[in-house]
């Protein structure tokens, strides 16, 4: 097996998982951690919901995050974008 397809094993919801990606294993753990930490966020606030309605809401809850920091990187490279313009005396 190659580097690249190295299997880590992380748990997530009070359940194991064994995960194979090129990234290294740091950057999967956090990955996993994050997706462990909004899970259980939601479990306390909404109570006894199963484990995949609380894995549907935390996957809507991570789409918006991504979604978020999305339209913030599209904002700041517009802002960054005009104000190279106004510099260079395109603008």
């Amino acid at each position: 097996m190659n580097e690249g397809s190295k299997s880590i094993r992380v748990s997530i919801f009070g359940r194991d998982y064994s995960v194979k990606g090129g990234s290294d294993e740091e950057y999967i753990r956090t990955l996993a951690a994050h997706v462990d930490s909004v899970m259980r966020d939601i479990a306390d606030k909404t109570g006894s919901l199963s484990s995949g309605r609380v894995a549907i809401l935390a996957a809507l809850n991570i789409a918006d995050e991504l979604h978020k920091e999305r339209q913030r990187f599209s904002e700041l490279a517009s802002e960054l974008a005009q104000e190279l313009e106004e510099a260079l005396g395109m603008g």
